[in-house]
């Protein structure tokens, strides 16, 4: 008990924490509180000590695993080449076709458009697979051959044997191993395409290049459905024109035949009125079969995505949005009659209130009227055709499916429209046909001629009109993508960040030391500290320090050293010095040896090991010296019959020794057993045996030990291993203690175990377990003595008081 423990605590620590349960009449008081805390905080700053503990005692192995991971790594490096990055900067304008606004208030519109939206995902995914595309680039790499500016070959181009790749291979490895794109930011329409290269020119070379041959596409694809249309109106104005000269000549003929003919003034209306509405009529079959051209096409797109589309909306457009249409198409035909028939109020010139100004305006307001009920009705139509699609695919396909059919209801809502618009054409020119027909036959040939030949002079000329438009269209048209940051050369590489990747190898390094640390630590099944010994249930008498470095100290490292003409072995330090720290380790062996039983007097002695090379001979003859140093009349008898090694220790002779004395008794004397140490006497192994275990368990053998008990205060034994033979188990029974000698990094958990076991199942006394050749430096990493109170290794032996603990541990 520790008197200066607080009252009703357990060796100083409160009840319920490391000691007994709590006693009755235990009350949780603010000094409980206290202690509690006290010993909570001394627990952490434990758990904190031994991690300092594993990480010091592991320390080279930690080295070990830092040079290994950070030293390559760091090598590497430096080895790799720099890598340069340059980037260009895209915007990709989403180009809006026509609308269904701009549509049914102005007519049918004019242009093929694009589809009304374009997505950066598709874009994307053009600038990252198009083969087009990356073999594009490449024959213009290919072409170049070096950095225009530095003139260096270009590296995408050449083998590292220097030979050249094909085109297909280059674009290939431009897109894989070169080039990254990836959107500029969530909130603008813009693509980033990053170049890499060991070349800093070539960086920014393969950047710009890629983006101008994306601009080129975008060109070439936004061109595409408008030199279409140019080509066919082409065609057309040619077909036009040679029928123009063909009626021309005609009249011209009539003319010539027949004498010239003036028509009446009612004729001429009904020929200008034909002929005004055969040319509108011209026009629509010409806008219809562009607008079913690029119908076909767009469901044909559609249909490779979406098979059952195109006959959903085959079926035909709503009746509702159908009569809006022909309704709107007859009141355009009426507001063209009266353009007709009084011009001046085409461009509102005209003054008064007239018939034809009274019916324009109200034409004009039923007009708007059915225009807004037409947008209306189209967009509830767009919606609801959108809905039957079943939106199921993903983002980028749902998008593209999306425009694909908003493009196809608005192709077939135009296409009824027009439609509509020439059956009330056709409807009208019949109609004036049959007054034309009243006319006389001469005058009717030739309003008919004249007819023909207006009617052929509008379309021509408005097929001219279409056709400078688009040509004008066309080539205005300069894509939907544009340069807004070019590639520059990149003055620094971007790769490899050595600096980066030497902390993170050395930070790898350290992670990987402590894991083999700990797992040295916990596979490690030697005994390192008294620790072990004492988690193992096993009583520690005594540590003895590593005397290594001692040896090689004070004597050179030589084994043996001479003394008054006889040879010591360099390890009897407790004679050859006696104020050194191993001697004082000795010494408080001693001390714990004296008192190992407190009942009982030990006279005779087992030392002993649980496996050879453990310094059992060694500890033998230190402590024999130590115990006569102390003033008792000691024996050392090395009964290690197989592999006798006490005589070297002093320096006698072999001959005779216990093997001899077993067998003739009455050579016993005690005055040839002297040393030269006062007080301390050896019996040598003697001649060797052929039967060590038989001779030690003889009765000869335990009259021996009688006979020594009698002369001597203290018989020391030095007996084999007990794993190695059987002679140390036989012989302590025989004995009042034994000790068993552990070698600190080199025996293992098991081997004590098993000779402790194999001891004590034959009654020997135990004492307790000796730790040899202990490192302090290496089994805690800081001083033994600062965490356990003790000094044993720094010259003294002795468990301080509590102030001197106190005092140690502050």
């Amino acid at each position: 008990m520790n008197p200066s423990a607080p009252r009703g605590s357990y060796n100083g620590r409160p009840p319920g924490y490391g000691g007994p349960p709590h006693p009755e009449g235990w009350e949780a008081t603010g000094f409980q509180n206290a202690a509690n805390d006290r010993y909570r905080v001394q627990d952490r700053g434990d758990q904190i000590r031994q991690v300092f503990d594993l990480i010091l005692r592991g320390r080279w192995v930690i080295l070990g695993a830092l040079l290994f991971v950070a030293i390559p790594v760091a090598i590497y490096s430096y080895l790799l080449p720099n890598q340069y990055r340059a980037y260009s900067l895209l915007r990709v304008e989403a180009k809006e076709g026509s609308s269904l606004e701009d549509l049914f208030t102005t007519g049918a519109s004019v242009g093929i458009g694009r589809a009304s939206d374009r997505f950066l995902s598709n874009e994307m995914l053009v600038l990252r697979q198009s083969l087009l595309l990356g073999e594009r680039t490449a024959q213009r790499l290919i072409d170049l051959a070096v950095v225009p500016e530095t003139g260096e070959p270009l590296s995408i181009l050449y083998a590292e044997n220097g030979a050249p790749y094909s085109e297909r291979f280059v674009a290939l490895r431009l897109q894989s191993q070169y080039l990254t794109v990836a959107p500029e930011g969530s909130q603008v329409d813009a693509i980033r395409i990053s170049a890499k290269s060991t070349v800093p020119g070539e960086a920014s070379l393969l950047a710009n290049v890629y983006a101008e041959e994306y601009m080129r596409r975008s060109r070439e694809t936004s061109r595409a459905s408008v030199s279409a249309s140019r080509e066919f109106l082409e065609d057309q104005v040619a077909k036009r024109f040679g029928e123009l000269e063909v009626l021309d000549d005609s009249v011209r003929q009539f003319m010539s035949r027949e004498g010239a003919i003036a028509l009446d003034e009612e004729s001429q209306f009904f020929v200008r009125q034909v002929s005004e509405l055969e040319a509108l009529r011209d026009e629509t079959a010409v806008e219809l079969q562009l607008r079913r051209a690029t119908l076909d096409a767009t469901s044909q797109e559609l249909d490779a995505i979406r098979p059952n589309l195109a006959q959903r909306l085959a079926s035909g457009v709503d009746q509702n949005l159908t009569a809006a249409l022909e309704q709107k198409a007859e009141l355009e035909i009426r507001l063209q009659t009266i353009y007709l028939r009084n011009p001046s109020l085409r461009d509102g010139s005209a003054t008064g209130a007239g018939v034809d100004a009274t019916a324009l305006a109200d034409l004009e307001s039923q007009l708007t009227e059915v225009r807004r009920r037409i947008l209306q009705l189209s967009d509830e139509y767009v919606q609801q055709t959108l809905a039957v699609g079943g939106m199921n695919d993903a983002e980028n396909a749902l998008a593209q499916v999306a425009q694909l059919q908003r493009a196809v209801v608005t192709g077939r809502i135009e296409i009824s429209g027009l439609e509509a618009r020439r059956q009330v054409l056709d409807q009208r020119i019949r109609e004036y046909e049959q007054q034309l027909q009243r006319i006389p036959r001469q005058a009717i040939e030739l309003a008919q001629l004249q007819r023909a030949r207006q009617s052929a002079e509008q379309t021509y000329l408005m097929l001219v009109t279409k056709l400078q438009e688009l040509r004008v269209a066309e080539e205005s048209e300069l894509g939907y993508a544009e340069v807004i940051r070019p590639a520059l050369v990149p003055a620094v590489p971007f790769s490899p960040n050595r600096v980066r990747n030497i902390v993170l190898g050395v930070l790898m390094g350290l992670g990987l030391g402590i894991v083999l640390a700990i797992l040295k630590t916990r596979l490690d099944n030697r005994i390192h500290r008294p620790d072990d010994l004492r988690d193992l249930g096993h009583t520690v008498i005594g540590v003895i320090p590593n005397m290594e470095a001692d040896v090689k100290r004070d004597f050179g490292g030589a084994e043996t050293i001479t003394q008054d003409g006889q040879a010591f072995d360099t390890r009897l330090m407790t004679l050859l010095n006696p104020i050194g720290t191993i001697s004082e380790a000795y010494r408080g062996l001693r001390t714990n040896v004296q008192f190992a039983r407190p009942d009982t007097v030990i006279q005779t002695m087992l030392i002993t090991s649980a496996s050879p090379s453990e310094g059992k001979s060694v500890t033998a003859a230190n402590l024999a010296v130590v115990m006569a140093q102390a003033g008792r009349r000691v024996v050392l008898v090395d009964a290690d019959l197989r592999r006798p090694t006490v005589h070297k220790k002093f320096g006698l002779p072999k001959e005779p020794g216990l093997s001899d004395l077993l067998f003739d008794q009455t050579q016993f004397d005690p005055a040839k057993l002297a040393t030269g140490v006062e007080n301390l006497y050896v019996i040598t192994a003697g001649a060797r045996a052929p039967n060590p275990a038989e001779l030690l368990g003889s009765k000869k053998m335990r009259e021996t030990i009688d006979l020594l008990r009698g002369e001597f205060d203290l018989v020391l034994f030095d007996v084999p291993p007990v794993l190695a033979a059987t002679d140390a188990v036989l012989l302590s029974t025989q004995c009042d203690a034994v000790m068993l000698v552990a070698t600190a990094g080199q025996t293992k958990t098991y081997e004590v175990d098993f000779a402790l076991s194999g001891l004590r199942n034959v009654g020997a006394q135990v004492i307790g377990t000796m730790l040899n050749r202990f490192d302090a430096s290496k089994a805690y990493g800081y001083g033994y003595r600062y965490r356990y109170g003790y000094s044993n290794y720094y010259g003294y032996n002795y468990a301080p008081s509590t102030d001197e603990q106190k005092t140690t541990h502050a």
